[in-house]
């Protein structure tokens, strides 16, 4: 009995601190400057690792310092549901998603165009790439 009494009490207490809160008065908070980013969570199919690495690294590497774009930050997993995980700034934040295309996204594909000698290949090594992909989540986060 002494113990029921003492949850009842207890659950009170909370009841009423939990009041306390909801009584002072609430105001919308807008963050300031918040740090938007896209992260690409992504599973190779077997095998299929090394290849698209490579169109990375010739391609996709060389359009952003080609377009002055800077590149996304990048980390490989040692084991876990995916293989790599990449991170890109929305340097306008959430209005980044208003696009269809962003302006840098127009810059990255032209450089990617002259890499590999046309608008058709470059178009042709973002297809192979992503053949070689067997999952890619997205999520969007904000940094504190």
């Amino acid at each position: 009995m002494k113990i029921f009494k003492l949850t009842t009490m207890a659950v009170i207490l909370f009841l009423i601190a939990g009041n306390f809160s909801f009584a002072q008065e609430m105001q919308a908070e807008k963050y300031e400057n918040p740090e938007w980013v896209n992260i690409a969570y992504i599973k190779f199919k077997p095998m299929k690792k090394d290849p698209a690495m490579s169109i990375v690294e010739n391609f996709f590497m060389k359009a952003d310092e080609d377009a002055g774009i800077d590149a996304p930050t990048s980390y490989h997993f040692a084991f876990g549901k995916y293989d790599m995980m990449v991170i890109w700034k929305m340097e306008e934040g959430v209005e980044t998603l208003n696009y269809k295309m962003t302006p840098e996204d127009v810059e990255w594909m032209t450089s990617m165009a002259k890499i590999a000698g046309g608008q058709e290949k470059a178009m042709a090594k973002l297809e192979e790439f992503m053949s070689y992909v067997e999952t890619w989540d997205n999520a969007l986060a904000r940094k504190d």
